[in-house]
């Protein structure tokens, strides 16, 4: 007896060959396949160019057989196309190819099933054609019949004419050397000024203008930049000035220096302007038009090198601007009147007017959607020159932060002291939040005081929590605070109404923890970041020389300074993930795994320089009024 297989059957047939009546013909099945998983189709549908760190959504069949309730990742490559463009039987590994996805499916049943992704893009790409491949299963979790579907593979046979599962993209070529601005973001809703004739009492180091810009560098010859503001004053571009944390002084231009792969900075800004651009904005000022600052932010190659493309150097934004006419205060100031109702009283030198000094800053700095935080000050010296003659002195002092979009109130700070001749309405209170908890109450009225406060804390708290792709890992992140804080100031009332020192000092750095749960990856954070380091002075004072045997001339002498020490956001803030994945080969023009690698990822979600690293007199008056 003979046993003859299917190939010589067929061989058989085409021969003519006849078998006798003895001869037996045994035929051997192909094997049935009980289990097996494939990704069978990949596609984008119709796409127009695209750009680095853009996303595409993807859709991919996933075909399941044997397996009911299987949990299984897919991971996803990107590959240039120019890769396999030259076919050779001798195995060369692939250069250009980047994991970008991992996805675990949960829970798939037997059949095919139809699933859509968005993949983003890397930030470094050359640029040209790329295929979209993907691989199921890739650590052989599960054991399928067969095995070399799971990814192109020259052992597959449908994939041995190049006909593997694949979408092709076509991405913009990279210029060799080009820096751009992408965006620019301020962290106050309006400019407000005074009017060039008033005393604002503020020093030289003052804060007119905080924001940050957005860069990017694409090319291989990162230098110097230098960018320059100006303001649209009358129809023609003015220069101003940028503050410099590292000189200590103001400069025409703000310096930066690129870093590499970085992809997504973030250069702050605190501009000042000088009082002969201010009394030109002020003289083309219309209180009854709606007033835009126009500005326009250039970046300057400082190596002048011949960047490829200059179109992209330049920023125009606006901001609504006011000049504060004391006389109108309740109408042209857009500011925080409601909070002292006084301050709606216009100051007056002499007479017999009710007399108000005070001022307020509130910027602030940063990216909401990454770290942004607010600070927000007020310090008041109101007199009352007639009736029941008196004073009240207040500070304030607001810490707000915002992590990944969401906003906590890390610490806030009030003290209102007031005194009275009569007695009546003589006395103090103050409070501290902190983490929107009342920490501190303290109140007392009587007819003379003393008090002094001397508090520390130190606080570590998470506040937020997000999830980050780092390369194609999903990092869950928690962030928060971390640092010191306290006030050491002095009130009282005897004759004279005083309150002197520190309204309040913070101390806050952030912190992350960030892990994944994928068997595939290991992640962490990487922080060195200063979120806000600062003291905030107040020293204010009023006395009440009336009218007695020994006085013939009855007055009251005043004084108040408010002093702010800040650094706000320096240093850097990122994300790692390291991957355990495969090593690609090539042959005939097919991509195939061919070993494993490890490849680090790194997403920096800060990382700056402290621009606003700054001490200066926020307001200081003093004098004497007549009664």
């Amino acid at each position: 007896m003979r046993i003859i297989t299917t190939a010589l059957l067929s061989l058989a047939a085409l021969t003519g060959c006849q078998f006798g009546d003895n001869d037996t013909l045994t035929v051997s099945p192909v094997p049935e396949v009980k289990s097996n998983l494939e990704i069978t189709a990949i596609s984008t549908g119709p796409l127009d160019t695209l750009e680095p760190s853009d996303t595409v959504k993807t859709y991919y069949t996933v075909d399941v057989t044997g397996f009911n309730n299987v949990d299984v990742e897919v991971h996803f490559y990107l590959m240039h196309s120019d890769e396999l463009d030259v076919s050779s039987e001798q195995e060369a590994a692939i250069e250009d190819i980047q994991q970008i996805a991992v996805v675990e499916l949960a829970a798939l049943t037997e059949g095919t099933s139809e699933h859509e992704i968005d993949l983003q893009l890397p930030n470094v790409l050359e640029g040209g054609n790329y295929h979209i491949i993907a691989q199921i299963d890739p650590n052989d979790l599960h054991v399928e019949d067969i095995e070399e579907d799971n990814h192109p593979s020259v052992d597959h046979e449908p994939h041995l004419d190049g006909e593997f599962p694949h979408a092709d993209i076509v991405v913009r070529e990279q210029e060799d050397h080009d820096y751009k601005l992408l965006s620019a973001a301020f962290g106050q809703s309006a400019l407000i000024l005074d009017a060039p004739s008033v005393d604002n009492g503020a020093s030289e180091h003052h804060s007119d203008l905080i924001g940050y810009l957005e860069a990017d560098y694409e090319g291989g010859n990162l230098g110097l930049s230098h960018i320059k503001a100006e303001v649209m004053v009358a129809g023609n571009w003015v220069e101003t000035h940028f503050w410099d944390a590292q000189s200590n002084q103001y400069t025409d231009t703000l310096a930066h220096e690129f870093t590499a792969e970085l992809h997504d900075e973030h250069i702050g800004f605190d501009i000042a302007l000088e009082p002969e651009l201010l009394q030109q904005l002020y003289t083309h000022y219309n209180a009854q038009s709606d007033n835009q600052l126009e500005l326009r932010f250039t970046l300057i190659d400082a190596a002048k090198d011949a960047e490829t493309r200059t179109d992209n150097n330049e920023i125009l934004t606006s901001i609504p601007l006011y000049f504060f006419e004391q006389a109108d205060a309740p109408q042209e100031r857009p500011a925080r009147q409601a909070r002292i109702n006084e301050s709606a009283i216009a100051p007056a030198a002499v007479g017999l007017a009710n007399i108000n000094f005070s001022s307020e800053f509130n910027k602030s700095y940063g990216n909401k959607s990454k770290f942004s935080v607010g600070v927000d000050l007020q310090g008041q010296l109101f007199i009352v020159p007639t009736g029941d003659p008196g004073g009240r002195i207040t500070g304030e002092g607001t810490v707000e932060a915002y992590f990944f979009n969401a906003k906590n109130t890390l610490f806030s700070i009030s003290y209102n002291g007031s005194a009275y001749i009569s007695g009546l309405n003589t006395g103090y209170e103050s409070e501290m939040i902190i983490f929107n908890n009342v920490v501190f109450e303290d109140e007392k009225f009587t007819a003379k005081y003393e008090k002094s406060w001397e508090k520390k804390w130190e606080e570590d708290k998470v506040i937020a929590q997000a999830t980050f792709t780092v390369g194609p890992i999903p990092i869950k992140v928690e962030a928060g605070v971390t640092g010191n804080l306290g006030f050491e100031l002095t009130v009282g009332y005897n004759a004279e109404l005083y309150a002197e020192g520190d309204l309040f000092h913070v101390d806050f750095g952030a912190f992350g923890r960030g892990g994944v749960n994928l068997l595939v990856a290991s992640a962490g954070v990487q922080a060195i970041l200063t979120l806000i380091d600062n003291t905030f002075a107040m020293e204010s004072n009023a006395g009440f020389a009336l009218l007695t045997n020994d006085n013939t001339n009855p007055h009251i002498y005043y004084g108040i300074e408010l002093k702010n020490d800040l650094d706000v956001i320096s240093g850097k803030f990122g994300l790692y993930a390291e991957t355990y994945g495969v090593k690609w080969c090539k042959k005939w023009g097919i991509p195939y795994p061919c070993g494993k690698k490890t490849t680090r990822y790194d997403l920096w979600l800060y990382q700056t320089n402290s621009v606003f690293d700054k001490s200066w007199t926020i307001y200081s008056k003093e004098g004497d009024i007549n009664l």
